[in-house]
């Protein structure tokens, strides 16, 4: 027979050991839990330049902001299935983040069009300071969440720059040149006062289009012809700095939403907090990437004063006559330019 000693000791032995197979069993279903991550899938159309350095910069940023919640996962390239796919996915909640030029999301709203406009800017820094300012920055990143995207971050991806079969010397030589852009008017209208045809189409098909001769000369960025090497295919580059390349980065509000409250916040002062940390990225770009060209047996056109003087003459006055029928579109292109006289 035990004595009221051992059958206590037996008791709490027991007790313990209930104790302790109920606190691994809880352990066991919270696991699965703690170590849930949110994935965060971040697409982009090109790659080594200042876009895909965004896409790796934001997703690390908001993962550690996260403290290891969200978890990034970089898609440049258009390993997405290019613009049209991830602003769709983003809508849908499928895909989570990207970031790519405006020109593209004309489809969703026409203001998007405004950052190709010509003649806004005076400079590179001029433009970084103009699309920073909050007059402007602020309320231009709220047009797209009325389609469920919301805009975290505005990155100026730099001024334009041709790559064509032939060379490219000045006004002239647009003339009959098939040449292809991002659909906004403020990018096809150009290319019509210059007497060439504007041939609107996704990133991915542009160089197979080029090397075919299916288009003669291509519209972009010059750190963006060296990402794919351009130069294989039109060894002609000519800088006219007419227009300026604005990339916006955005977040899908499908997934948004559903974020904790800390998470959104997170989210979005990090998309803010990454910008000042491009321009250095940007500004080196084009110069390694002028060498690289050079390098690979490219040539770099510069216009004379004259013809880039006649090439501003015939595409100034492209804003007001795109614009004089779209009010809502021309309110925000005049949030621009006021932001830019405050940043002159």
């Amino acid at each position: 027979m035990s004595t009221p000693t051992a059958l206590t000791r037996r008791r709490t032995l027991v007790a313990s050991g209930l104790a302790a197979g109920a606190a691994l069993l809880v352990g066991l279903a919270a696991a699965p839990a703690a170590a849930q991550t949110i994935p965060m899938k971040i697409g982009t159309d090109t790659v080594n330049d200042v876009q895909h350095e965004w896409i790796k910069r934001f997703g690390a940023r908001v993962e550690a902001r996260s403290g290891g919640r969200i978890k990034a996962e970089y898609y440049p390239s258009g390993q997405l299935g290019g613009s049209a796919a991830e602003i769709k996915g983003m809508q849908l909640g499928t895909s989570e983040a990207r970031i790519g030029p405006g020109a593209f999301l004309g489809g969703i709203d026409p203001r998007f069009q405004i950052l190709d406009a010509p003649g806004w800017f005076k400079d590179f820094d001029h433009a970084v300071r103009t699309v920073r300012h909050p007059s402007f920055r602020d309320p231009f990143l709220k047009v797209p969440e009325a389609k469920g995207l919301i805009g975290v971050s505005l990155i100026v991806y730099g001024p334009s720059s041709f790559v064509s079969r032939t060379p490219i010397r000045g006004v002239d030589d647009f003339r009959n040149k098939k040449v292809r852009v991002m659909g906004s008017p403020m990018q096809t209208v150009p290319i019509q006062k210059l007497g060439g045809t504007a041939a609107p189409m996704p990133w991915g098909e542009t160089l197979p289009a080029l090397q075919n001769g299916t288009i003669d000369a291509v519209k972009s960025a010059l750190p963006s012809f060296i990402g794919v090497k351009f130069y294989d295919a039109g060894k002609y580059l000519t800088l006219t700095d007419d227009s300026l390349f604005v990339s916006i980065g955005m977040v899908s509000k499908v997934w948004f939403d559903k974020l904790p409250a800390d998470l959104r916040t997170a989210i979005m002062e990090e998309g803010r907090a990454v910008e000042p940390e491009l321009v250095e990225v940007t500004r080196q770009a084009y110069v390694d990437s002028e060498k690289q060209w050079r390098d690979n047996g490219g040539q770099i056109i510069r216009m004379s004063a004259a013809d880039a003087a006649a090439l501003r003459e015939r595409i100034t006055p492209v804003p007001a006559e795109v614009l004089k029928d779209q009010p809502q579109v021309k309110e925000m292109y005049d949030l621009l330019l006021k932001a830019a006289q405050a940043t002159m």
